[in-house]
């Protein structure tokens, strides 16, 4: 019986992640925890129970994190960092089991307790080094747009605190079975979705009412592998010259004529933003051929740079253009976007915030000779505050990982920002589900936010999602491959916008209602045992 429990919820729970299974997701959502659990309870023993919870809980986790084991750019060094999460997050969960009582019977405050308890677990997680934001498990109540919903409300982590919930009113339910424990049971299941066909039901009568016009976008996908775009690495001679880059990148957009926004992905171009590293002349014959256009300025034997290159693309398609470069200041190195205005003077820069260790800063000295067998010399610093940039509409720009963190898109909204745009480079991992998740944190911060957002990848899933958290277009070649297309995807972007409570309070609210119901269950402990 354990056993067949353990299996039938690993493979709900597991698979239960919106890039990988709707259907399933709702099940982990639901009930996919309680299976497990239910088996737990006949389990005597603490220590056993503590043993079982780990190995479930690091057996989903190896699953899901199951990407990290690309060594193709990564080095083996990677599987350690792998082994060591899934260690980690296994012994989360294990500790997770020590709250559940020796009995058949779960009480109401014992079992806000435990959901309380799971919920300040993950949050604590993005405390450590850079910072471990992916797979909270309330990504599996994300899956559908009508559920999705909830996260207006508390974010994700209270999607994670909802989802313990349910499984731990589910698990009342088939300890008692009882009809109280199941409309019980039914009653925290059906809230979310309630909710979110009544909170999608009033913003559409709002947009009928008064709809709004849209914004014009390119999001421009690369799709170049590392030894590709740069030259440090052994394929020599795949190296795409970057005059052939940027060839392509005109050559995208060339068929356009009114363009209110482009968007190129994170580190789209190699060499640092202000570096003059192209000829002029080759420049004139690249913008000539693609895009028909003939420059005025005379620039004999004279050598441009990268922000050269999208000043001109901004002034020929008369569009913001947002672009992700590294670039140098004071003696340190930036991982940055940059705003670039028709007829403007200079592109305005955000820094990325969060960095990740060992690929992009170095949080320990000693690890310097590791990363040097993998080509990695030079590291970022990090940025130190979220910006908004102003044109035809506020937004923010998240920087690839960065859009995992609710507080990095929640600052920049309270900040003004009407609009999120997130240029990400998920080529580190190929042929995996990576892009995938990493675009569903993405449907998460727009729908807390209340705001629309757009992706540009180099590889990965450029898109555009509505303020709603739904998709609305997404790039993808001709048999539905995600990873190494090349081109742009053209869209209108419904520009409506509104406030959240999520916005209004942030993870405050969630976080202090976890303490009072911990509380509160200790102190009945004391005078009662639950």
């Amino acid at each position: 019986m354990i056993f067949i429990s353990f299996v039938l919820s690993f493979l709900i729970v597991a698979f239960g992640q919106p890039a990988r299974s709707i259907v399933a997701s709702v099940f982990a959502s639901s009930i996919g925890y309680a299976i497990f659990w239910y088996a737990l309870m006949n389990v005597k023993k603490r220590t056993q129970r503590f043993y079982l919870s780990f190995v479930f809980f690091a057996l989903v986790q190896a699953l899901q994190l199951s990407w990290m084991t690309a060594t193709e750019y990564q080095g083996i060094y990677i599987l350690f960092v792998y082994a060591g999460l899934i260690v980690w997050l296994g012994l989360q969960f294990g500790f997770l089991s020590l709250l559940f009582p020796q009995g058949k019977q779960l009480r109401v405050p014992r079992i806000l307790a435990i959901a309380s308890f799971w919920t300040l677990l993950e949050y604590s997680r993005l405390y450590f080094l850079c910072g471990f934001s992916w797979n909270p498990v309330g990504l599996s109540l994300s899956a559908t747009d009508v559920s999705l919903q909830f996260a207006s409300i508390w974010g994700v982590w209270g999607l994670s605190f909802w989802v313990m919930l349910t499984n731990l009113f589910a698990l009342k339910f088939f300890l008692e079975k009882k009809m109280k424990s199941a409309a019980g049971f039914a009653s925290v299941f059906l809230m979310p979705y309630l909710f979110g066909i009544g909170h999608l039901s009033y913003h559409q009568f709002k947009i009928d009412r008064n709809p709004p016009s849209p914004l014009h976008m390119a999001l421009l996908q690369t799709g170049l592998r590392p030894e590709q775009k740069w030259p440090r690495f052994e394929s020599v001679e795949e190296y795409v010259s970057p005059y052939e880059q940027w060839r392509r990148i005109c050559s995208f957009l060339k068929e356009k004529e009114k363009l209110d926004f482009i968007v190129l992905p994170e580190a789209a171009l190699p060499f640092k933003t202000h570096r003059p590293v192209y000829d002029y002349t080759a420049v004139k014959s690249i913008v000539r051929q693609e895009l028909g256009a003939t420059l005025s300025m005379e620039r004999n034997g004279e050598e441009v740079s990268n922000a050269f290159w999208s000043q001109l693309l901004a002034d020929h398609f008369s569009s913001e253009l947002v672009i992700g470069l590294e670039d140098r200041e004071d003696g340190k190195s930036y991982s940055s976007a940059f705003h670039f205005t028709p007829k403007g003077v200079s592109g305005n820069r955000y820094d990325k915030q969060i960095l990740l260790p060992l690929a992009e800063y170095l949080p320990f000295e000693f690890l310097r000779p590791l990363v040097a067998k993998y080509g990695i010399g030079g590291f970022f610093t990090h940025g130190v505050e979220s910006k908004v940039f102003y044109g035809k509409k506020p937004f923010g720009i998240s920087i690839c990982y960065e859009e995992s963190f609710p507080r990095i898109s929640r600052r920049a909204r309270l900040n003004g920002a009407e609009l999120l745009v997130n240029i990400t480079n998920d080529m580190w991992y190929p042929d995996s589900l990576l892009p995938f998740q990493h675009l569903h944190h993405g449907r998460l911060r727009a729908i807390e936010n209340g705001i629309p957002l757009v992706r540009a990848c180099n590889n990965g899933v450029t898109a555009s999602i509505d303020s709603f958290g739904r998709i609305v277009s997404k790039f993808q070649g001709e048999k539905g491959e995600i990873e190494w297309i090349r081109g742009a995807l053209f869209v209108d972007v419904d520009p409506y916008f509104f406030k959240t409570l999520y916005l209004f309070w942030g993870d405050i609210c969630l976080l202090g209602l976890n303490f009072l119901f911990l509380s509160v269950f200790f102190l009945c402990k004391k005078r009662r045992r639950w």
